[in-house]
């Protein structure tokens, strides 16, 4: 199959999103479930406790490494504008400084993990069997950050110069030898929270090398090379300023749901178990919906804003929520029709089933909300007020469920009552964005006075 960039400013919007959006869908779906890989391999080759010592780990690792990928959103937003407006010179710095914040950021997080791993999986109560697997599973894997941010930083550059496809072939690549290790190295290790974290650790490298080397044979604004690569203040301040809000507010939700993660941990083993298997079964459900629209949205606006092309923005931003509101609401129905061969994939325990389909009725079912709430916040982060999504994650996710788990979860201690709290954070968040961004649409875009990025 030939590859072609996507034409973002020119031709039939809804058939170039669709034709953008496809090779994310599958990319993000190819990486969610090469990473569930690790729980399955665990299932067979373990016991509940090693599923869970990886399990009782998701919140921390999201915690310390999307609050990185947030910044890759800076990206996405400044360099889509600097390719509309065909400010090529301004790309190019943009490109060079987003690898070197790519690999600081990576080895910050590499850092900071390896030596706080323990004190992290203190703070979430991680049950005394988990922690050994735990704390291994834990290191060996955000050893690997500089090449999961690399990775993530350039993915981002290809797709925003139009290229969606050779992203979701190196993940294919990358994930294919990731399940190859996995099983290869349980095997081989007597111990297989070892094997299937430095099978992840691998495969990352892997596709991150494979995406650097595609960056150096690009051709135009977003081509790579040592000659030009440069650090550029300006750049990352513009990077910072469009990126770190998103990257706050992304910490925000894995740093809320350690609040969370403390309360499940205190249920045992199967409840940890199908806590997780039902997350990463949502995590699927916004891979295929919402991540493919809210990553177009952001290019697809970013480059007709600089082209000076508003009907195209507006098009862009309603194309997008009814396709994920619509595309989330059926695919909803039918995960939670077929939660339990799912779930079993994952945990094959009754308790651990029971536990999962507890969760997925009260947020699986839901999701529509957040899926609206992205993309209003990620048309907000485009039109270039990004501050509103962490002050939003602040009130709306971090302060109530901190409030909901302390007073309402304590009188009635309930593993039901607890991820009730989910989608009620969700609807609060997705009204907050709906009204900010019907304040920006009428008042500024409208207008003509939305804020200079370039």
């Amino acid at each position: 199959m030939r590859i072609k960039n996507v034409d973002m400013v020119h031709g039939k919007l809804f058939r170039s999103l669709i034709v953008y959006s496809i090779p994310i869908l599958f990319m993000g779906l190819v990486q969610k479930l090469f990473n569930a890989v690790d729980i399955v391999v665990l299932r067979y080759f373990a016991d509940t406790n090693a599923v869970a010592s990886v399990g009782a780990t998701s919140s921390v690792i999201h915690l310390l490494v999307d609050t990185f990928f947030g910044i890759s959103v800076g990206t996405r937003v400044v360099l889509s504008r600097q390719l509309g407006a065909q400010k090529e010179d301004k790309a190019k710095k943009t490109v060079s400084t987003s690898i070197y914040t790519a690999l600081l950021f990576g080895t910050v997080t590499a850092i900071v993990g390896f030596l706080f791993a323990p004190a992290f999986l203190r703070l979430t109560n991680c049950p005394a069997e988990c922690v050994e697997g735990a704390l291994l599973y834990m290191r060996i894997y955000l050893l690997a950050s500089p090449a999961i941010l690399l990775y993530n930083y350039g993915s981002a550059i290809l797709s925003v110069s139009g290229d969606t496809q050779r992203p979701l072939y190196y993940m294919l690549i990358s994930g294919i030898l990731n399940v190859s290790l996995n099983v290869i190295l349980c095997f081989v290790l007597e111990e297989k929270v070892a094997a299937v974290a430095i099978a992840t650790a691998v495969s990352q490298l892997v596709g991150a090398v494979l995406v650097t080397v595609r960056l150096f044979r690009l051709q135009g604004a977003c081509r790579v090379s040592l000659r030009t690569l440069r650090w550029s203040g300006a750049a990352f301040a513009a990077l910072m300023k469009n990126g770190f809000p998103v990257a706050l507010a992304h910490a925000l939700y894995p740093f809320s749901n350690l609040q969370i993660q403390t309360q499940v941990n205190s249920f045992g083993a199967a409840t940890i178990a199908g806590f997780a298997a039902a997350a990463n079964l949502e995590g699927i459900l916004s891979t295929i919906v919402s991540a493919p629209m809210v990553s177009a949205m952001t290019t697809f606006m970013g480059q007709n804003l600089g082209a000076k092309q508003p009907k195209r923005v507006e098009k862009t931003i309603w194309y997008c929520l009814i396709v994920s509101v619509g595309a989330g609401l059926v695919l909803s129905v039918l995960l939670m029709v077929f939660s339990r061969p799912l779930v079993s994939l994952f945990a094959p325990e009754e308790a651990a089933i029971a536990a999962a389909q507890t969760r997925m009725k009260y947020t699986t079912l839901l999701h529509f909300i957040t899926f609206a709430g992205s993309c209003f916040s990620r048309a907000i982060q485009s039109f270039g007020y990004p501050t509103f999504s962490t002050v939003n994650s602040v009130v709306s996710v971090l302060v109530f469920r901190v409030i909901w788990t302390e007073l309402v979860f304590v009188r009635c201690p309930t593993f039901e009552v607890l991820c009730q709290c989910f989608p009620v954070s969700w609807l609060l968040s997705c009204l907050a964005n709906v009204a900010f961004f019907l304040y920006l649409y009428h008042g500024k875009f409208k207008k003509g006075t939305l804020k200079k990025l370039l």
